[in-house]
């Protein structure tokens, strides 16, 4: 039975606890508001709860509502701008340092979940990216040359090994990184706001933010029901600003993706098609992205659209399985279909900053976001409780204008040009 709040998908439905914040009544007074109840909102609440800093939290839905409680699970270090991207704009010492900091970031995501024990397993290692074409020379290269500049720690895996794992004859080589992992979000989203309620912090469910205003030497966010006076402010609403800041709103766009949760299959038909554990994408621009969960069930998620609602997603994605393993035709039912959006800007890298004093944003983790969240919450933390400057690492990746509705328009074409050039080069 899914969740109370929630939309319908295999995650609220296997949730576990669902433990309901109440919805802000009256006004308070904290060090900091955060609005948001996503991982970035919530990772930076912890951050501040953990610098000594008061807390509340307001959420316009539920906690992990969006992305953060619904996105395929991927617990990878690095954004979504690849290494190649960071190391062209910034040079090798400032991305270096940027990569690094999702690579500590996934470090510490498994440490909350040991030492704060959140049920979100089960944790399984590694993620296998995968390669449609045939050019293991040009992928070793790659791999040689990320390991070296960033020590990401890939491993190449011939395509022996990898027709091993994923029988299909779609594939290739390809990029094992063992250090990435993957769980469910959902649980782990919960986990970490049962943790900064047990430490103080005041979290409100069903309270969206309608504004955000100078009060004096502090701020004011106003509520449906109550209100919150705090020293500084920080939005971490994603793509759901709703008319909150002007700016933030104009510096990204919505991008929408799919997943399907299949009905439990006979395991050892599973195996003779994805026989493996590890969390599996692959490296075209419009990639699948997939992995086995408990009870012989696959998710597979892909596909990008800006403003596209598909009644069928099932449909979709069930193509785009058989098209990887054609012998679960006939065998495979799906029983979950739901989409999410993504919040991206044109650089493809998080928004993290200072608008003025006080007023701070934490936003724009495109699809790429467990790692980053952490990153972005501890970053933000650090400024406000320590007055520490990481979080500028971001500032050549600002808040521009990302064109509005016409850039919207542009993206969908960039994106159908990309999606021409996966088919044309397989």
């Amino acid at each position: 039975m899914t969740a109370l709040g929630y939309i319908d998908n295999y995650y609220a439905d296997t949730l576990e606890k669902d433990k309901i914040y109440p919805e802000l009544g009256e006004t308070i007074y904290t060090d900091v508001c955060v609005v948001g109840g996503g991982l970035a909102g919530l990772n930076t609440a912890l951050g501040l709860i953990e610098r000594g800093k008061s807390v509340a939290l307001v959420e316009a839905k539920r906690i992990g509502w969006g992305g953060s409680g619904r996105n395929a699970g991927f617990v990878a270090k690095g954004y979504a701008a690849d290494e190649a991207a960071l190391l062209k704009k910034l040079g090798l010492e400032k991305a270096r340092r940027l990569v690094t900091l999702t690579q500590n970031a996934r470090k510490l995501i498994r440490q909350r979940i040991n030492g704060f024990n959140i049920n979100c397993g089960p944790l399984i290692e590694g993620v296998l990216t995968v390669s449609w074409k045939d050019n293991p020379q040009e992928l070793k290269d790659y791999i040689a040359e990320t390991n070296d500049n960033f020590n990401t720690g890939f491993e190449f895996w011939p395509r022996e090994k990898v027709r091993e794992h994923c029988r299909t004859e779609k594939y290739f080589d390809g990029l094992y990184s063992p250090q990435d992992y993957q769980f469910h979000p959902l649980r782990y989203v919960h986990g970490i706001a049962r943790v900064i309620a047990d430490k103080g912090g005041r979290l409100f469910e069903n309270s969206p933010a309608l504004s955000v205003t100078k009060d004096g030497g502090g701020w004011l966010v106003k509520t449906e029901k109550g209100s919150v006076k705090a020293q500084h402010v920080v939005l971490c609403c994603s793509i759901y600003l709703d008319g909150l800041d002007k700016k933030l709103a104009n510096a990204s766009f919505p991008v929408q993706t799919y997943i399907m949760v299949t009905k439990p299959m006979d395991g050892a038909l599973l195996e003779k098609s994805i026989n493996t554990r590890h969390a599996i994408s692959d490296m075209r621009f419009c990639s699948d992205y997939y992995r086995r969960l408990e009870g012989n069930r696959v998710l597979w998620g892909g596909r990008v659209a800006l403003w596209a609602n598909p009644s069928d997603i099932s449909g979709m994605m069930m193509q785009d399985m058989l098209k990887v393993y054609p012998q679960l035709a006939g065998h495979v039912q799906p029983e979950y279909q739901w989409s999410g959006l993504l919040c991206y800007a044109p650089h493809k890298m998080p928004q993290l900053g200072q608008i003025e004093p006080g007023y701070w944003y934490n936003t724009g983790f495109g699809g790429h976001g467990l790692a980053p969240t952490t990153v972005g919450g501890e970053l933000i933390a650090a400024a406000i409780a320590q007055g520490d400057d990481g979080y500028k690492a971001f500032e050549p990746f600002g808040i521009g204008y990302a064109g509005g509705k016409m850039g919207r328009y542009v993206a969908q074409l960039v994106y159908l040009w990309w999606r021409a050039r996966d088919y044309i080069s397989v």
